[in-house]
């Protein structure tokens, strides 16, 4: 079985909700019922999202 991560909105700490299509991302949350920025999102989820070293 494979764990699934959770993902939490940067402002309220609720589970956001990942939508997918064409090959775009974006992160929605149903309790602040809005759109959230993927930066914040990656963010506030440094354990989902590592921090990628510049080059």
């Amino acid at each position: 079985m494979k764990s699934k991560s959770i993902i939490v909105c940067p402002d309220c700490g609720k589970e956001i909700e990942v939508l997918k299509a064409c090959g775009a991302s974006n992160f929605f949350c149903n309790h602040c019922n809005e759109l959230k920025s993927s930066q914040r999102v990656k963010a506030a989820n440094p354990i989902v999202f590592p921090a990628q070293p510049e080059k």
